[in-house]
Parts: C-alpha cells; sequence; structure tokens
C-alpha cells in the first residue's frame, strides 16, 4: 500500500505530464473496445439479416438442356423430401421468382418480387402468417388465383383497409388475397415484404411453362446441413438423366459463415490497429518513466545509502509505471464504454456495450504493458550507485 501511495503522490505531482503520459494508453484501450462493439454490431446486424431471409436453407437448381426428352421431376423430388427426409427438414417448395405490376384501383407497384410456390413456401423461407390463410395444397391442385402479400405490398395497395378477400391484378389477371404476411424488413420498397406469392401451378399462365427448375429445402437445423446434400445429391444422381439435365446444390448457410469470416478477420485487424495503439502508450509510459528516474537520482540515492535494496527501488518504479498504465486503462474503458452505447445505437439501432471478458482482458494487457515497460526504466534506477546518485543534482 504504501509504494501505491508513493506511486499516487507522485503522478498527481506532475497531473499534466501523467496525464499526456496516459493518453496513449486511454487510445488504446478505449480504441479496442470501441472497435470490439463496432464488428459485434456489424455481425448482430448480418446475422438478423441473414435469419430474416431464413438459415438452414439448401437450394436446388435444375438446368434441362433437351426439353423434348426430359421428364418433369417436380412431384417426385418434392415427395422424397417429404416421405425419406422428413426427419431432417421442415419442408421443400418450388422458389420461382418474377416481376410485373400489381394493381388495386388507382394504386400500384412495379417494385415487388413474385414468388411462384407451394403450401411450403412460408415456412420454408421464413415468413409468418398475419391476415387470412396461406396458401393450400387444394389451390395448387386447383390452379386458385389467389395470393399471399407482403406487408408493404399490402401498405402500398391497399392503405388502411383489410386486404384479405379483395382482388389485385398482376400483370392484368386477377389474383384473390387470401392473406398477409407480418412485416419482416421494414416495410419498404423493395424489402423482404415487398413481396407476393402465387401458387406454383399457375406456372404455365404467368412463365408459359409447366417446368419448375428451382427448389428450397428447408432443414431443421445446421448439424443436418450436410447429410441433406448428401441425399438430395444421391436422389438426382439416382433420378435426374445427367444426359439432357445438370443440378446444383447450394448451401444456403455459406453466405452467412463466409460473413462470420470475414468478421473475425476484420476483428483481428482492428484489434491489431488498436494493440499498437497500447505498444505505443507503453512506449510513452516508458519514456516518461526513464525521464523520472533521472529527475530522483538523488531520492534514490538517499534510499540505497540508508539501506534500501534493489527489489524496493524496483517495485517503487514498477508500481509507479502499473497505476499509470492501470489508470489511463480505467480512464479508456470507461470512455469505450459511453463511445459504444453511443456509436451503436446511431448505426445499428441496438444498445451495444464491449463483452465483460473483452473489459477484463484490455484492463489486464494495460497492466502488463505498465509492467513491461516500466521494468528497464526501474531496473535501471536500482542499478545506480549510491555515490553518484547522491552527487547529481
Amino acid at each position: 500500500m504504501g509504494s501505491i501511495k508513493m506511486a499516487l503522490e507522485a503522478i498527481m505531482d506532475k497531473k499534466g505530464r501523467s496525464f499526456l503520459t496516459m493518453l496513449g494508453i486511454i487510445i488504446g484501450v478505449g480504441a479496442v473496445l470501441i472497435l470490439v462493439t463496432v464488428v459485434q454490431g456489424y455481425n448482430a446486424d448480418i446475422t438478423a439479416y441473414y435469419e430474416k431471409l431464413g438459415v438452414n436453407k439448401v437450394g436446388v437448381e435444375v438446368t434441362y438442356y433437351d426439353r423434348t426428352n426430359t421428364i418433369d421431376i417436380t412431384d417426385e423430388f418434392m415427395q422424397y423430401v417429404s416421405d425419406k427426409l422428413s426427419e431432417h427438414t421442415v419442408g421443400v417448395t418450388p422458389d420461382i421468382k418474377t416481376s410485373g405490376t400489381l394493381k388495386y384501383m388507382g394504386n400500384s407497384n412495379t417494385t415487388a418480387d413474385v414468388y411462384l410456390g407451394n403450401e411450403q413456401w412460408s415456412a420454408c423461407n421464413n415468413f409468418i402468417l398475419n391476415k387470412g390463410r396461406d396458401i393450400l395444397v387444394t389451390d395448387l391442385e386447383k390452379r386458385e388465383r389467389v395470393c399471399v402479400i407482403g406487408s408493404y405490398v399490402a401498405e402500398s395497395l391497399f392503405g388502411y383497409i383489410n386486404p384479405v378477400g379483395e382482388t389485385i391484378t398482376f400483370d392484368g389477371d386477377p389474383y384473390v388475397v387470401a392473406g398477409v404476411f407480418y412485416q419482416k424488413d421494414g416495410t419498404t420498397e423493395e424489402s423482404m415484404d415487398d413481396m407476393i406469392l402465387i401458387p406454383y401451378t399457375m406456372n404455365r399462365v404467368i412463365m408459359d411453362t409447366d417446368t419448375v427448375t428451382d427448389f428450397t429445402v428447408k432443414v431443421d437445423t445446421s448439424e443436418q446441413m450436410d447429410g441433406v446434400m448428401a441425399a438430395l445429391e444421391d436422389w438426382f444422381m439416382e433420378n435426374l438423366n445427367t444426359n439432357t439435365s445438370s443440378y446444383d446444390i447450394t448451401d444456403g448457410n455459406e453466405a452467412l459463415t463466409a460473413s462470420e469470416d470475414e468478421t473475425a478477420s476484420i476483428s483481428l485487424v482492428l484489434g491489431g490497429v488498436a494493440g499498437i495503439a497500447l505498444l505505443v502508450g507503453g512506449i510513452g509510459i516508458m519514456n516518461i518513466m526513464l525521464v523520472t528516474v533521472t529527475e530522483r537520482t538523488r531520492e534514490i540515492g538517499i534510499k540505497k545509502a540508508i539501506g534500501a535494496q534493489r527489489k524496493v527501488i524496483i517495485s517503487q518504479f514498477l508500481v509507479e509505471a502499473s497505476v499509470l498504465s492501470a489508470t489511463g486503462g480505467l480512464i479508456g474503458i470507461i470512455i469505450g464504454y459511453v463511445v459504444s452505447l453511443v456509436l451503436s445505437k446511431a448505426i445499428y439501432d441496438l444498445l451495444l456495450v464491449p463483452s465483460p471478458l473483452v473489459t477484463v482482458g484490455a484492463a489486464l494487457f494495460s497492466i502488463v504493458i505498465g509492467v513491461c515497460f516500466g521494468l528497464y526504466p526501474a531496473v535501471k534506477a536500482s542499478g545506480l550507485q549510491p555515490v553518484d546518485a547522491l552527487r547529481s543534482d
């Protein structure tokens, strides 16, 4: 306690110099916490986006080179997934996408994504019904002209009117609104809510073909993705004529995984930059401690003359360096927390603070920096000869 008290007195005796010495540590620790929080917010933002899209999805695309000698595998493929892979999947749906003009009375929408799918499309693509009903099997079988619309389409065409039961037109053809999905992406133009779902059996009317080439398979958990993809690979190898057709199976989680890897790389780079700032702060502490040793040479000589051991001198200067860096670290943590809250709210509309593990790590690292860079001046001070020290002015 005596060494800490002496260190605080020495620091308070030269407040301005002490603050400038701590500034590098303050900036370094604050930067570490702020950058980690910004990356954490970025990662949360990206993860939320992909969760809205729907995770654990397998995309299947079939390409037919010779349509005169190909057999449509749509029913057989979906039946296989429903029967053989039901323990590992949520559902399977054709996933056809097009565009056009939607109209209701005097209102129109030309930006909506128009999807053609089955009764499992919403489950496969992470849409939840808000009003009315979803697409039914009977709609598919009877080729009913019905649709389920996203919240932005409902807002842009109907305003405050309940859309369920109303008739809209898609490129001039009438469709009865059976239901409305909950908002999932901000209800803005060209968002995920700017969409409409129509039974895929209307493919001939809309796309002028009965052939379905794109499917989505929703898997229960990410751990089951590889097994389901392997099973799909085997099925296509056995059932698709590779002389006239080809297929492509893609892991829908690849983009999320790549984003997480990118975030980890960014974290390392930014952490390295902040680490350099801490090292610069440590060098500043060492320089000031060397100046302090020079200024207090006579004091050191007196202590050694009355019997102070080297370890006492070393501990005194190490404690002073550690207190400097620890104080700078504490101020940096406070600044880091405040700026992290402000930036995360402004950028991501979230209230984020550095994790306790990162905070403790930054604090300990600042102390280690003080000890390491204070060691040389402390050893130099302890090595002074009493006679030479006492002769110093």
